[in-house]
């Protein structure tokens, strides 16, 4: 047993609206190859979707259970037989960076600048008070047709609302402008990790972006999740009502009913078709009419004869 070795594992609690997307993607089946159902759809209504498990206890006012959330699938979605594959992952916010700078007070910290103006009002809390750290940002630059993904990502380490200044800095960053912290400014300063220059390599600045450039802003309170949801017409339960269930056969129409521990599950009817002009029986026919069961053949009417 090791001394003095621990670990704190927080679960997370999510504004799901704000917090998390989720995508799926439907299949009628494993080999089905039609093109269109090769594509993902985003869910527009998460929160309908995803919602935050409660719990019994009476032990606090806040009866919800950190961490744990119930997925619901609604029928007007996941209402067709098949496949269905969810996504679900932290939401991405897109900006531009407006410049990439300095702060004045601290002429060698480096970070991006963002303009709060060019945000949703929803997401404009998140620009102040170093709510954004912790958060992932990623990079796309113009390659080929459009935008492309770049496989390097940075940490938020702290952010704040700023404001430019107009004196000439003392700072190693050539062509950098200057910066200070202003809670009633439009801009938002954002700090990086890594944005300074490694010991051995002085004169080299981790890139941290470029002004003009697309980011996408990714929370960081949960790793996305694979889903794989199959809709069928029968689980286990109701294949051993058929295999197993109680029966009848009534001789007077030819009906099987198969029942369930709540009543008629199914029906069929049984014909024979004979030869027209031997009257040779020569099949046998069995017809689902459970869209037009015959309610009057209840199994306890035949136990009680």
């Amino acid at each position: 047993m090791a001394n003095n070795v621990y670990g704190i594992v927080k679960p997370s609690l999510l504004d799901v609206a704000n917090d998390v997307d989720i995508f799926y993607h439907y299949r009628p089946s494993r080999t089905s190859e039609d093109p269109s159902f090769t594509s993902f759809k985003k869910i527009d209504n998460v929160a309908s979707i995803l919602k935050i498990s409660e719990t019994e206890s009476s032990e606090t006012s806040d009866l919800r259970l950190p961490g744990m959330y119930n997925l619901s699938l609604p029928v007007s979605i996941f209402g067709t037989i098949g496949i269905y594959t969810l996504y679900i992952v932290p939401k991405e916010k897109y900006y531009t960076i407006k410049d990439v700078g300095t702060l004045a007070a601290y002429p060698d910290i480096r970070g991006i600048i963002l303009d709060v103006n060019e945000t949703e009002s929803s997401d404009q809390t998140l620009f102040r008070n170093d709510n954004l750290t912790g958060y992932r940002i990623e990079y796309f630059s113009y390659a080929g047709n459009g935008l492309k993904r770049q496989d390097y990502h940075r940490i938020i380490t702290s952010n704040s609302l700023c404001e430019p200044v107009t004196q000439a800095l003392n700072s190693g960053y050539v062509n950098s402008n200057g910066y200070r912290y202003n809670e009633s400014g439009t801009l938002c300063f954002i700090t990086l990790t890594p944005s300074t220059s490694p010991g051995f390599k002085a004169n080299s600045a981790p890139y941290i972006g470029v002004p003009n450039q697309k980011i996408a802003i990714t929370n960081t309170k949960f790793d996305p999740v694979c889903v794989e949801v199959s809709i069928v017409n029968h689980d286990i339960e109701t294949v051993s009502w058929m295999l197993e269930g109680e029966q009848t056969r009534n001789y007077e129409n030819g009906r099987i009913t198969t029942y369930s521990p709540t009543g008629i599950y199914k029906q069929f009817e049984m014909s024979t078709v004979k030869d027209t002009y031997t009257q040779t029986p020569i099949a046998e026919i069995k017809l689902d009419v459970s869209g037009n069961i015959d309610t009057s053949l209840d199994i306890n009417d035949f136990k009680n004869i």
